[in-house]
């Protein structure tokens, strides 16, 4: 029988989307995923998995938090720490200036007036979190909620549950969308290399590639670019760090509309506020670059290089460490820095789960409840407004 919902996407976006579905709707309904590729193969298994939790608002503090605390839940269901690596390391943001040093107070400030608790720490206290520092890092203010996981393993958990709560669930890999059906205004079927599928519900949340998508169904190219990220792992067993690390300059870096145009590919000479991570197999992963330059995926060895050098500052030993593997990974930034979740206006059965740049992880979960919750037509975990992809559609 023909699916009542089809996602098209197999990254992490998808795959909760497609989990949420299968937890939200009745186990009758009949759900399909479809992934070009492999699944989890592209913008998901080219990225970091830091679960942040971001306080500048309340708006941006409950959908952050909130999306942490349901991959906590899926953890605790699912044995996530061997399922898919999760774990609660905690975050410090690390100040390296008199500047920094002075956003400490304020990130502080904005976790307490959420209810939440964290720490600004001074060198002494810093030292006892993370004996792998510099001696010289000035101080760091210590958040305890954030954690890590591996994106991948992540997607393959979120399918087992979705087909465990649901029988009708079906996932189709290698199987890329070729075009659409629309009558009267809405979606009536999805084309495939593999055949024609009737359906009337589509979701797009297939990334970077989410524009083009929605210009095979005759809309307007969505406001989403891709931003790469320039990235690289050690070996086994040499991290220095147990916590994720950031530059507090981090939050001033990647979040938020960028003040470059997206679109003009070649024009951004790009930039770079380390984020380290450690790993379950005692590596560590380190970024964090950003520049727009189209889908070009060629590592710019320049952007890396600073990189690397700042996480020597904060992690001396890092510069001993052999570094196994480097790549390039593309964010889907939406125009506004706001991900777009919820449907078009202008076809009636198609929605958007797209445009999340750098805190994709994190929010997956968050965004695939708000969807399912739409198209189930139930009150949602916190108001969608913000992100309603009406606001894009003239």
């Amino acid at each position: 029988m023909s699916p009542d919902v089809v996602v098209v996407g197999g990254g992490i976006i998808g795959c909760a989307v497609l989990h949420a579905l299968a937890r939200v709707l009745p186990r009758s309904t009949r759900l399909l995923l479809l992934e070009r590729d492999a699944i989890a193969g592209a913008t998901s298994g080219s990225s970091m998995g830091h679960l942040m939790v971001t306080p500048d608002t309340p708006e941006a503090y409950s959908f952050t938090r909130t999306s942490v605390r349901l991959w906590a839940e899926l953890a605790e269901r699912t044995d996530g720490e061997r399922a898919f690596y999760y774990r609660p390391t905690g975050a410090l943001y690390l100040a390296d200036s008199a500047e920094d040093l002075d956003l400490l107070p304020v990130l502080n400030r904005q976790f307490l007036d959420r209810g939440d608790s964290c720490e600004v720490v001074d060198e002494r206290r810093l030292r006892e979190i993370e004996p792998g520092l510099a001696d010289d890092v000035p101080g760091a203010l210590y958040y305890p909620g954030d954690g890590v996981v591996l994106p991948m393993l992540a997607c393959s958990a979120m399918l087992r549950e979705a087909m465990q709560l649901n029988p009708n669930v079906e996932v189709r890999a290698e199987c890329p969308v070729t075009g659409f059906d629309v009558g009267g205004g809405r979606v009536t079927a999805v084309r495939t290399a593999r055949g024609v599928v009737p359906t009337a519900h589509v979701v797009n949340a297939t990334g970077v590639w989410a524009p083009e998508l929605a210009e095979m169904l005759g809309q307007p190219r969505l406001p989403i670019w891709p931003r790469a990220g320039n990235l690289a792992i050690t070996a086994h067993h040499v991290s220095p760090i147990r916590t994720q690390l950031l530059e507090i300059a981090y939050l001033r870096f990647a979040h938020g509309a960028a003040e470059v145009d997206p679109s003009g590919a070649g024009s951004d000479l790009g930039g770079h506020a380390v984020n380290m991570q450690p790993q379950s197999h005692g590596g560590c992963l380190i970024g964090s670059t950003r520049q727009f330059r189209g889908m070009d995926r060629t590592l710019n060895r320049e952007l890396l290089h600073r990189s690397l050098l700042r996480a020597q500052r904060y992690a001396p030993s890092l510069a001993a460490a052999p570094i196994v593997r480097t790549w390039v990974g593309l964010r889907p930034y939406a125009e506004d820095g706001v991900p777009l979740i919820g449907p078009w206006p202008h076809v009636e059965g198609l929605w958007i789960a797209a445009g999340h740049e750098g805190l994709g992880i994190s929010l997956a979960p968050i965004t695939g409840l708000l969807l399912a919750q739409q198209i189930a037509g139930v009150a949602p975990a916190i108001d969608p407004t913000p992100y309603l992809p009406a606001r894009f559609a003239a």
